[in-house]
């Protein structure tokens, strides 16, 4: 028995041996590799290719696989492959797919970083990381400002992943890559990016908008919805994250939920009148007349420029609703003798209600149809008929002009 265990352990050391020469080999022919790779790429795609061959082979040796300098060349060599394929237009270097190479390169990285008790490989693994994330961002940035959003997306997105490969968290680089993917509507990769920057608190609300977009765009809306609402737990001050998420409510035609994170922004910043003005238009769509009002009242206070004409117009669709409801009853019925003549007088009150926000809208606007057209039915709500007339040329003098 002790024969036999003396002859496995023989077997076995020479077997290790073998696998750690295939190492070996592939660390020579990568080296020569980089020493053509941008001067000769035939030569270059020759020397990959064999580097290829011998890593593979430890990359699946049980005595090797796991060894930190082999995961240090299987990461460089992978990594290299969709480079040298589009230098070399090698055709065995092209069947390979890019992004299984790249993912399996960084995998190789981590995974050599966490076996390297003594830190013999780590340093050579961010220094080649360094280099490359240096001329990926350089040529993102460039492409970036040139308006080559494929490029830079590539670019810094690229850069990016070299980063994280150095324990770096590249949020600029991230971010604008998003960008970059997002103008060329390539939504994945851009879900990917702003995913990390939102992780990393890099312009949290820009970034979840973002990101909103995107999921949004990919119909992901159920994630969306979770990441702002997570988002704001993170952040439950910042009152930019809670507007994306109004607006992702509101897009959606959920207004319960968009007036409750409203007014929790409104609590933040009580004196916001677009904030305010927006509850009021919430309200109004929610036929919730008394807080409409409310917070038109306020907007205006606070000097919102559009609030005048929200206020005009709630008055006067309250009146035309209590016009309308009055002719709808039956003429001579008891109800029609109980409530009509006090329903056309009601109305009227919320009509000449609206005239003053309606006036001032227009002379704060005065050829903007829309508020003109408005004041002109206000003026025949309450029968002034010489004000009517005059609006109604007004309109037609405009329209002629146009």
């Amino acid at each position: 028995m002790k024969k036999l265990f003396t002859l496995a352990a023989i077997v076995i050391t020479g077997l290790s041996i073998a696998q750690k020469t295939n190492t070996t080999n592939a660390a020579m022919a990568y080296k020569a590799y980089e020493q053509v790779r941008f001067t000769d790429y035939e030569q270059a795609a020759k020397d990959l290719l064999e580097a290829k061959s011998y890593i593979d082979l430890s990359a699946e040796h049980a005595e090797t696989k796991n060894d930190p300098k082999t995961l240090m060349y299987l990461g460089k060599i992978y990594i290299e492959i969709p480079f040298c394929a589009q230098t070399s237009g090698d055709a065995t270097l092209k069947a390979f797919d890019a992004e299984e190479c790249y993912k399996k390169g960084f995998d190789a990285f981590e995974r050599s970083k966490a076996a390297d008790t003594k830190k013999m490989y780590i340093d050579d693994i961010n220094d080649y990381c360094s280099f490359y994330r240096a001329m990926y961002s350089n040529a993102g940035i460039t492409m970036y400002d040139e308006g080559k959003y494929e490029e830079a997306m590539g670019g810094l997105l690229g850069a990016t992943m070299f980063g994280e490969a150095m324990g770096l968290k590249d949020s600029f680089f991230c971010f604008y890559g998003g960008i970059a993917a997002y103008k060329i509507e390539k939504y994945e990769e851009a879900a990917e990016a702003f995913t990390k920057t939102v992780e990393w608190g890099y312009q949290p609300a820009s970034s979840a908008s973002y990101l909103t977009s995107c999921l949004v765009k990919l119909d992901k809306k159920e994630e969306a919805e979770k990441m702002l609402n997570a988002q704001i737990a993170r952040y439950p001050k910042n009152k930019d994250l809670m507007i994306e998420l109004i607006n992702f409510y509101i897009d959606n035609d959920r207004k319960p939920e968009a007036i409750k994170i409203l007014n929790d922004a409104i609590a933040l910043d009580p004196n916001n009148p677009i904030l305010i003005y927006t509850a009021g238009t919430i309200y109004e769509n929610m036929s919730d007349f008394e807080n409409a009002e409310k917070n038109y009242l306020k907007a205006k206070e606070l000097g919102d420029k559009n609030a005048g004409f929200a206020l005009g117009s709630l008055y006067f669709n309250k009146g035309a609703d209590i016009y309308t409801a009055a002719n709808a009853l039956t003429f001579g019925s008891p109800e029609y003798t109980a409530n009509y003549d006090k329903m056309i007088e009601e109305s009227k009150v919320y009509f000449n209600k609206a005239l003053p926000y309606l006036e001032q809208a227009a002379v704060e606007n005065p050829k903007d149809l829309i508020v003109l057209e408005a004041l002109k039915q206000a003026y025949g709500k309450v029968g002034n008929t010489e004000k009517f007339v005059e609006i109604k040329k007004l309109i037609e003098e405009i329209k002629a002009a146009q």
